[in-house]
């Protein structure tokens, strides 16, 4: 009875910690009106793999085609994530005409470590429009790149991170289109791929103790 009563504690714990994990889940955002929020196997998810979220739809005056948000277990070593996107506007419709951002969202957990990070991005938009890259983690700003005002960018930054399983990590990108006249159509796509690995002091405590342990293992045979 003591066993399985510890058993009982153990699941208990172990599904307590996991309830608090987010779902991957990608939210678009039009400010001149619409929000749309898809999580990995959810309604409007158009990638049936795990770790996999697309959108194909309307924003507002946005279209997107296709909006799509890697993570585990699609994509490995964790962590890592990628978003890809190609949004536009168009039409006469006089909300088009209206200076309008797309703001995209596609965020992850149950990431564990100290990381060396790095956030790599690159695009095109239609001239006039500008492109902003964001990283959060629980709402917190630790990378930007940009604003980007070109037809055609790439950019990168890095940086040490630390993540706990709880901890939400967000890739975010901000695209701004300007007022338009007549039938003017705006396009913008590109990528993003944040990677992280261990940094260099977790590489080395690693080591530490693999040393330590072989040091002990050599100590026992040579006393055998």
């Amino acid at each position: 009875m003591k066993n399985l009563f510890k058993v009982l504690i153990a699941v208990a714990a172990i599904t307590g910690v996991a309830s608090v994990y987010a779902v991957p889940t990608l939210t678009m955002t039009a400010s001149t009106g619409g929000s749309v929020t898809v999580t990995d196997g959810g309604g409007g998810d158009a990638c049936p793999a795990p770790g996999c979220v697309t959108f194909i739809g309307a924003v507002g005056v946005w279209k997107l085609n296709v909006d799509t948000g890697l993570t585990k277990p699609a994509l490995r070593p964790p962590p890592q994530m990628d978003l890809s996107y190609l949004a536009s506007t168009g039409g006469t419709s006089t909300p088009t005409h209206l200076a309008s951002t797309m703001t995209i969202d596609w965020s992850d957990s149950g990431f564990n470590g100290n990381f060396f990070a790095t956030d790599l991005l690159g695009g095109t938009q239609t001239a006039g429009m500008t492109t902003t890259d964001h990283i959060f983690i629980n709402g917190v700003l630790v990378f930007t790149l940009g604003p980007f005002t070109a037809t055609a960018f790439s950019s990168s930054t890095s940086g040490f991170i630390t993540l706990h399983p709880t901890d939400v990590l967000t890739l975010e990108m901000v695209i701004s289109k300007p007022t338009s006249t007549g039938s003017s159509t705006f396009t913008a796509t590109g990528n993003k791929n944040f990677t992280a690995v261990p940094d260099g002091g977790s590489a080395v405590a690693l080591l530490g103790i693999a040393l330590v342990g072989v040091e002990t293992l050599r100590r026992k045979l040579k006393a055998a």
